[in-house]
């Protein structure tokens, strides 16, 4: 499987070569949300992430899964959303393999919120549903992924800090999500809240917009950024999370992430350990002006 998401990366890396740049799509002013690892980016844009490659201990072996996600807008603000990944997890005596449930998305961005100079606010709000009986029956019976499908209202929002008035704060960001999980049984897998947020500080902000570095391009194109990503049932049990510090690589068309991933308290270490994720993120509407990179009807419903 490994080798199989390689290979795609390669080919499509090899046509998109062929087209030309521009720049990413989640824009406010000056500033550029990046695409995050463990909560999505408060924007909507025709993209791919192909793969998401995410690799955790557990107590007793390793789970790791080979992701995808594709996003269509509809119209210049909405957009759908699917995505899923084949999963593994070995462990002495057993292993399994297959595909895990293909997750829906719909969401709608508001018009960027920049009436002052360097307010940078964003956001969006979404439904997303997990399909219930969509993966691996292997991994269902074994409890490693959903038997009972969810639907999550979520809200989505990003805040540049370009109105600060140190040059050293303008270029943080924050991002952050949050919904509310509605189970298809909640007898069987109860109602939750899940709630992420990012702290980012772009060197690209700071190079563009406060201070030209004298520094490899590269480094001009690193965002350091630190996530967390909490669950809650009703059930009153303690959270689960994660804190994933990392950094991302943006190219004019491609962003590469990688994260590693600390439970965040002592039940979350009951289920894992210290693992790591990896993404290649390509942004279809910077090149791509065919039916995959412009939206199905050229139309903001805001405005």
């Amino acid at each position: 499987m490994f080798r199989f998401m390689a290979a795609l990366v390669a080919a499509l890396t090899c046509i998109l070569l062929m087209r030309s740049t521009a720049q990413a799509h989640v824009v406010c002013g000056d500033r550029v949300f990046p695409t995050t690892l463990t909560m999505d980016d408060p924007g909507v844009g025709d993209e791919v992430s192909l793969p998401t490659l995410n690799f955790t201990p557990t107590p007793s072996g390793q789970s790791n899964s080979y992701g995808y996600e594709w996003d269509k807008n509809i119209t210049e603000d909405l957009n759908i959303g699917i995505n899923g990944a084949y999963v593994t997890q070995r462990s002495p005596g057993q292993n399994f393999a297959g595909w895990d449930n293909i997750g829906l998305t719909i969401k709608d961005q508001h018009p960027c919120i920049n009436h002052h100079k360097h307010e940078e606010f964003v956001f969006s709000i979404g439904v997303v549903r997990e399909m219930p009986g969509s993966g691996s029956k292997q991994l269902r019976d074994a409890g490693i992924i959903d038997s009972v499908g969810n639907t999550a209202p979520t809200f989505y929002f990003g805040k540049g800090m370009g109105d600060l008035s140190s040059p050293y704060l303008r270029p943080i960001a924050i991002t952050g999500e949050f919904s509310r999980v509605f189970s298809d049984a909640p007898i069987l897998s109860p109602n939750a809240w899940n709630y992420a947020a990012s702290f980012q500080y772009s060197i690209p902000y700071y190079n563009q917009n406060i201070k030209a570095l004298h520094a490899p391009q590269w480094i001009t194109r690193l965002t350091p950024l630190v996530e967390v990503a909490m669950s809650s049932t009703d059930t009153g049990g303690p959270p689960t999370g994660t804190v994933s510090p990392g950094v991302f690589y943006d190219a004019p068309w491609w962003q590469l992430g990688a994260e590693a991933e600390f439970p965040i308290n002592n039940t979350t270490w009951q289920g894992q350990g210290i693992g790591f994720v990896v993404q290649y993120h390509v942004f279809l509407d910077t090149f791509y002006k065919s039916w995959f990179g412009k939206p199905i009807i050229k139309k903001n419903l805001w405005q």
